[in-house]
């Protein structure tokens, strides 16, 4: 016999995620990403076992819980609530969208090019000097990083951020609206983060300042190049990668460039590269009804 109880309360779930999808994702993102986060910060601080085994590991902390925000949290939460949402043919075409690679070549180049080629730019014209570097190694170092990265972590973030969030709120919001309100829990859901280090309020506050403003930046970028793409979350999560190498510590910008003049010079970068493409893209793709196009033909390929 059915049990009528379970029944009703996953049917009540169910309701709720397709009434509130966007807020059911945070709901469970959040209620999973915390604590898993909060077990890797209280092992570095030696409060619980498992500090020495994440010395050993050959990432360091901040990576190790970069994948278990995703893997744990982000993916399983971009997926239930597709599902509970729009059913299996909903899943099928968040896969669609993770497999899309069919888009103008010119995209491609502005999504894996665009932004280092304009944080050098930018930051030689403030001033900065080129380092000295080995090119070969440069390039055999950040792609296989930038793949890592990508396959690991970054395509399917963007399949929650992007694929999930961003595009539900787009259905009601102009784009950039909708990447802005995205880059807020984007921000906070990374604050963990911040408990890997030496613990200051200072030191939170300033690091939830940090991601939120990567957010700011990030977020529409992303958001464009989706509608630029057609849709492809592989392209979103690409231009994650690059963001990601073009401005980490150990990313192509250092290895480029003297000093930190860099760090103002993506700035630049990202803000000229989000004016270029949404220019690209055109005001029809930046559109509301665009978005809903995109929707209603998953499968396809929207003009």
């Amino acid at each position: 016999m059915t049990n009528r109880s379970t029944t009703t309360t996953n049917a009540g779930i169910r309701a709720f995620v397709t009434r509130r999808p966007v807020t059911a994702f945070l709901i469970m993102a959040f209620g999973i990403a915390y604590p898993v986060m909060s077990l890797v910060a209280l092992a570095v601080h030696r409060v619980i076992p498992g500090g020495p085994l994440l010395d050993r590991l050959p990432v360091p902390p901040d990576e190790t819980v970069g994948l278990m925000l995703t893997m744990f949290a982000l993916l399983p939460s971009a997926l239930f609530v597709t599902w509970a949402a729009d059913g299996r043919p909903g899943v099928a075409s968040l896969f669609k969208r993770i497999a899309r690679w069919r888009f103008a070549v010119g995209w491609w180049l502005a999504v894996l090019a665009g932004l280092p080629v304009l944080t050098v730019l930018s930051t030689l014209i403030l001033g900065g000097s080129l380092e000295s570097i080995e090119p070969s190694k440069l390039c055999w170092d950040q792609l296989r990083l930038l793949l890592i990265n990508f396959i690991l972590v970054n395509l399917w973030e963007e399949t929650a951020w992007a694929g999930v969030m961003q595009t539900r709120l787009e259905r009601r919001h102009n784009i950039f609206v909708a990447a802005v309100l995205t880059a807020i829990p984007f921000g906070f859901i990374h604050l963990p983060l911040a408990f890997l280090s030496e613990i200051t309020i200072a030191s939170v506050l300033i690091s939830l300042v940090a991601y939120i403003l990567l957010g700011l930046f990030l977020r529409p970028l992303v958001g464009v190049v989706l509608r630029g793409s057609r849709d492809s979350l592989l392209a979103a999560g690409l231009m994650h990668s690059v963001f990601n190498r073009t401005n980490n510590d150990n990313g192509i910008a250092a290895a480029l460039l003297n000093g930190e003049l860099y760090r103002l010079g993506i700035l630049i970068a990202v803000v000229v590269l989000i004016a270029a493409l949404a220019l690209l893209a055109g005001r029809r793709r930046l559109s509301r009804a665009y978005r809903l196009e995109l929707d209603a033909n998953p499968g396809g390929v929207a003009r």
